[in-house]
């Protein structure tokens, strides 16, 4: 009896999570999602702390080029940029898990989106990952190429991980067990432009042993 009282309560959470993370109107959640990243800072003379957000031994670096990114844009709020990246992470593994390619576009830099495309295309299984929640989340770097600031993020959550096969059985994973995943993820944007857009343009960005950074599409 208490099995199946867990059991019931542990489906009531999942149910859960699909509505409230993934059931959502994509349109309501794109406009969060676009509001979030316009990262002005409301014309308010907000000094951020961005020690806050940066994880690794290269703060000094990160900070000095975060002034830089201040002095092309001084309304560049790093707080914004890591809310809306959270948004990003959850809407581009759900878009990617459908394999809608038409909402994945709009969020992914053109190389990354190719890549999705090539992928969705010639996956045989049904792959879903539900976010149940972003426990850690860290900036690892930060680029400032001309007006390009590219930022690495690294996320670490709680996932429901599955595959089903065409049948709509589950082939691998669980419904029930929830892993813990790390991503490091690449975002850019031209930090002069009016688009508040940021695109991804990595799900796998690693530090080699030079200290710079190479990028996977895996």
């Amino acid at each position: 009896m208490i099995e199946l009282v867990i059991y019931a309560l542990l489906a009531a959470f999942v149910f859960s999570r699909l509505y409230n993370s993934l059931g959502r109107s994509p349109n309501l959640n794109l406009r969060k999602l676009t509001s979030v990243l316009d990262t002005s800072q409301s014309n308010e003379d907000v000094v951020e702390n961005i020690e806050d957000y940066i994880d690794g031994n290269d703060k000094n670096s990160i900070k000095a080029t975060y002034e830089q990114i201040l002095q092309k844009n001084k309304d560049f709020s790093i707080s914004h940029f890591m809310e809306g990246s959270s948004i990003a992470f959850e809407l581009i593994i759900k878009y990617f898990n459908q394999g809608n390619l038409s909402q994945l576009k709009p969020l992914l830099d053109k190389d990354l989106y190719n890549n999705f495309v090539e992928k969705i295309r010639h996956r045989k299984e049904v792959h879903e990952s539900i976010i149940v929640s972003i426990v850690s989340q860290k900036i690892l770097e930060i680029k400032l190429v001309k007006n390009v600031v590219f930022i690495a993020v690294y996320f670490l959550s709680e996932q429901i991980n599955f595959v089903k096969n065409d049948k709509g059985d589950i082939i691998s994973g669980s419904t029930s067990t929830i892993n813990k995943v790390e991503d490091m993820w690449q975002f850019k944007k031209n930090i002069t432009s009016s688009n508040p857009s940021w695109l991804l343009t990595s799900i796998n960005y690693k530090k080699v042993d030079d200290g710079k950074m190479s990028v996977k599409y895996e």
